[in-house]
């Protein structure tokens, strides 16, 4: 009767072992930091914001409209809420904001970064909030600046546009006839006249990066054979709605052909191009539906009120 006991109180201390739970801390992630040095490509650094120490910062300008409304973000005590003190707003008041006219056009020098405080975390949870320390460059005023968005941020980076300055100037760009600016015709920055020729396929030389006093847009400065000039946002300059650097576009001349390539400087398509012309010329489709039927794969591209139809690749239909 001894034996089996001894082979129960066994199995009993084995399940015992074997049934324990225990728990292992995991150390929590170490926020990396990008310790290369700024290049001065990018205006906005986003998540890499310690970069922006030791550079110097210039306060844009804005829209006439929007001028009442002040700068907002920038006080004299990080730490302290400026939403319930005012009397932390630097410069303070338009609004419930710093006064546009103390401020724009002031250049600053970032002396340190200070990831938001700790205590108050709680509040923006949902947010990576830093404060810039600047150093006013004309009367030396310490303020800090609330970094967080780059639709928010006013500066532009006086290495930035050195750097852009350098690579902008020269460069010629293809223009495909529509008006960036407004739906009316486009005038000289100059002169205020209308160009005298603004079709799709003209050629104009890039001869210097400005900041253009309307919509205070940070803008390459166009050029024609004439000597008229029309301003053209960085933005935009990326825009093939808009405009080609004139090497691709000559690229695109080879692979499509004149009659091809002008017409799609046109905004306009024709049976049996190909889906890539086709974006080209009008651009990426709001949607796109796809049938696939004995080895045919057919699409219908969705323009708001215009449709494209391919098969395999070839535009065979237009719905306008």
């Amino acid at each position: 009767m001894k034996r089996p006991l001894t082979i129960l109180i066994t199995a009993l201390t084995v399940t015992t072992i074997y049934g324990q739970i225990t728990t292992t801390k995991v150390a929590p992630k170490v926020e990396q930091m990008d310790n290369t040095p700024y290049d001065s490509t990018i205006n906005f650094l986003g998540k890499d914001v310690y970069k922006y120490v030791g550079q110097e910062l210039y306060l844009n300008g804005k829209a006439e409209s929007l001028r009442k409304y002040g700068y907002s973000g920038f006080s004299i005590d990080y730490t302290k809420n400026s939403l319930t003190n005012i009397s932390n707003v630097y410069k303070c008041c338009d609004g419930d904001n710093s006064k546009y006219d103390d401020l724009t056009g002031k250049y600053f020098t970032v002396l340190e970064v200070i990831k938001y405080p700790k205590e108050a975390e709680s509040e923006y949870q949902y947010f990576k909030k830093f404060y810039l320390k600047l150093q006013e460059k004309e009367k030396k005023d310490i303020v800090y600046y609330e970094y967080q968005f780059e639709h928010s941020f006013p500066f532009i980076v006086v290495g930035y546009f050195t750097k852009l300055k350098q690579s902008e100037v020269g460069k010629e760009y293809i223009v495909r006839g529509k008006n960036w600016l407004s739906s009316g015709p486009m005038t000289d920055m100059k002169t205020g006249n209308l160009v005298s020729n603004f079709e799709a396929g003209g050629k104009w030389k890039c001869v210097d990066v400005t900041i253009e006093e309307k919509y205070y847009n940070l803008s390459l400065v166009l050029e024609n054979e004439k000597g008229e000039q029309i301003p053209l946002s960085i933005d935009d300059s990326k825009m093939t709605h808009w405009v080609f650097e004139y090497g691709q576009s000559e690229l695109y001349k080879k692979k499509f052909g004149n009659d091809d390539w002008q017409r799609i400087l046109d905004g306009k398509v024709k049976i049996g191009m190909t889906k890539e012309m086709c974006k080209l010329s009008w651009g990426t489709p709001k949607s796109i539906n796809e049938t696939i039927t004995s080895g045919i794969k057919s699409e219908q591209w969705v323009y708001s009120d215009n449709y494209l139809y391919f098969d395999n690749g070839i535009l065979t239909a237009i719905q306008q």
